[in-house]
């Protein structure tokens, strides 16, 4: 113990010495900054708040501007844009230190001539605010924040109790239909006492509709908290979600899919412009969707399930005891050695070595259409058998992967621009159980995210339930606390 405490002190020693021997380099080497440029970099740290990022992590503003002309101003001015100008470019947070399986693209910027630029222009201001993420959603999220600052809500807070449903009354009652008041799901509330009826059960349906919450009618303990997240959570979650994008790059692609795994729904885009939206399932709490961008470069039709581990094991264990069900779902198992399908009737159990797949059909666990974009997490884009559950509201069904609804009509846009292809054909094919996998001339990129605040096409911003409950480690990193890391990889940490 006393020997790894020794080295991080080493380290870190070694790391201070670097770093004023870096800052004493970069007075000789810093720009000169003019009063005009201070000024204007001083002006764009007062609005770092706008952007959910602390001015107090950049420095004192007006000590700057304090600051007399010189190699010592230079330097320090030059430090503060270069953070400033990183933490908007590419986000005050790692994400990677908060979910190592983060694998999404991040925004390339040259900093450096970003600040040339701003001098020789004078315009210190307007290069910060071009590096933030221009996307619409952005400046949205940005105009929400802005209002939440401003403006303080009357917040009626619900105490914690038993499940409320029809017929219920008291205090309890009374709360909930003045805080659906307060956030606009009901016209007025009604008098104190009066019992919990159908008007407030459809009030608290849309309410739990909005934030993709079981749209029961009934308030438990998960609609509690979403109804409870008053003004402080909310400026909260938009500072997230600014951090969010500004993790990913700039530039998603011509034509791309994006899907927001918070509001289980799939985006199609052409030039700009969003095309389709479908309904996805998302990984339960114990296999969640993770976040990453890939290319999608083929598609298969009447797909093939080649079972994973843990399903397939249930499977191979229901060939043992009974064959003839596994058989009529279109289970067929298949040797490892051979690479065969075996007749369950005659399998070696003893020294034989099998996996289970399932053949095209209406019971096939990935549907007709499986959008394929290789990726290390093994996690795609598919139909489903069990069509029913897109009319939950919350549906995280799913072993990882993402279920879409309508998985024909989004095979069609993604074939519309390839050579050969009608939406006849494409019918045709899928009326067979012959597989066919049909490679992309015109890849299409795939950004799987997670944001739990989303802007509309009118600018209007939602609020959706944090279903992972990845919220709260984004914002306590954005306030300087990250996950403690492990003892014995604090020194891997200080290389």
């Amino acid at each position: 113990m006393h020997r790894i405490f020794d080295k991080l002190r080493a380290r870190a020693l070694g790391l201070l010495v670097a770093a004023l021997a870096s800052q004493a380099a970069a007075f000789a080497q810093a720009p000169a900054w003019d009063d005009a440029a201070v000024e204007s970099l001083s002006f764009a740290l007062s609005e770092a708040w706008t952007h959910g990022l602390d001015p107090r992590d950049y420095g004192d503003a007006d000590r700057l501007l304090e600051e007399p002309p010189g190699p010592r101003r230079d330097a320090l001015a030059s430090g503060v844009f270069q953070t400033y100008a990183s933490h908007l470019a590419f986000g005050r947070v790692d994400p990677r230190r908060l979910d190592g399986d983060w694998t999404a693209p991040v925004r390339d910027q040259d900093i450096d001539a970003w600040m040339a630029r701003a001098l020789s222009t004078g315009d210190v201001y307007g290069a910060l605010e071009a590096l933030a993420p221009q996307h619409p959603d952005y400046a949205a999220l940005r105009s929400e924040l802005v209002y939440r600052m401003a403006v303080t809500e009357p917040e009626t807070l619900i105490a914690r109790g038993p499940t409320l449903g029809l017929g219920d009354y008291g205090p309890r009652v009374d709360a909930l239909r003045t805080r659906l008041a307060q956030l606009s799901m009901l016209d007025a509330p009604a008098p104190d006492g009066t019992p919990f009826d159908q008007r407030l059960q459809t009030a608290l349906m849309r309410f739990q509709a909005r934030h993709n919450l079981a749209g029961d009618g009934r308030m438990g303990e998960t609609t509690r908290r979403e109804l409870n997240a008053g003004r402080d959570r909310r400026i909260d979650q938009l500072r997230a979600n600014l951090e969010r994008w500004r993790w990913l790059t700039a530039d998603l692609g011509a034509r791309h899919i994006r899907v927001n795994i918070a509001d289980y729904r799939l985006e199609a885009w052409q030039d700009g412009e969003m095309e389709r939206v479908h309904n996805i399932m998302i990984g339960r709490l114990y296999s969640r969707t993770p976040v990453f961008s890939e290319t999608m470069s083929y598609i298969e039709l009447n797909p093939v399930w080649y079972t994973p581990g843990g399903l397939g094991a249930r499977w191979v264990r229901t060939f043992r005891t009974n064959p003839a069900y596994a058989l009529s779902q279109g289970y067929r198992l298949v040797s490892l050695d051979t690479g065969r399908v075996v007749d369950p009737y005659s399998a070696d159990w003893s020294h034989g070595r099998y996996r289970v797949i399932q053949r095209p059909g209406p019971n096939n666990a990935m549907g007709e259409v499986k959008f394929m974009f290789p990726n290390r997490h093994n996690v795609y884009i598919h139909d489903t058998p069990h069509r029913a559950l897109f009319a939950n509201s919350q549906r995280d069904d799913s072993s990882g992967c993402m279920r879409v609804q309508h998985p024909v009509d989004l095979a069609w846009w993604v074939l519309d621009d390839e050579p050969g292809w009608s939406r006849l054909q494409l019918d045709e094919v899928l009326a067979t159980d012959d597989t066919r996998r049909v490679y992309l001339d015109e890849p299409i990129e795939v950004h799987i995210l997670y944001f739990t605040a989303v802007a509309d096409r009118f600018g209007e911003v939602r609020f959706i339930h944090d279903v992972y409950g990845r919220d709260d480690a984004v914002i306590a990193a954005l306030n300087g606390i990250y996950p403690a890391l492990p003892e014995e990889d604090a020194l891997a940490a200080l290389e």
